[in-house]
């Protein structure tokens, strides 16, 4: 019997994310831009070890999947990777 595996399969990680300025807290696969209570923008996870873009369309793919990012990525105490 053949088994056979439609679309990608990859281990995501759920990213749970405190907001510092109202402290709610949102979980996601992918790295939220914003937080979804108080709309407060986010800077992606290693922003400053990654290139700065000049338009939005590059600045979205600065935020990761959980998939891509790793405990050492992470802030402590504001994002958790589960």
């Amino acid at each position: 019997m053949k088994v056979e595996l439609k679309g990608q399969v990859r281990n995501d990680k759920l990213i749970i994310k405190k907001c510092h300025m109202c402290g709610h807290i949102g979980e996601s696969h992918q790295e939220p831009e914003k937080c979804t209570n108080c709309k407060k923008s986010f800077l992606p996870t290693n922003y400053f070890a990654k290139v700065h873009s000049k338009s939005q369309a590059e600045y979205s793919k600065l935020f990761a999947s959980g998939h891509e990012l790793h405990d050492e990525d992470i802030i402590k105490g504001l994002t958790v990777l589960w």
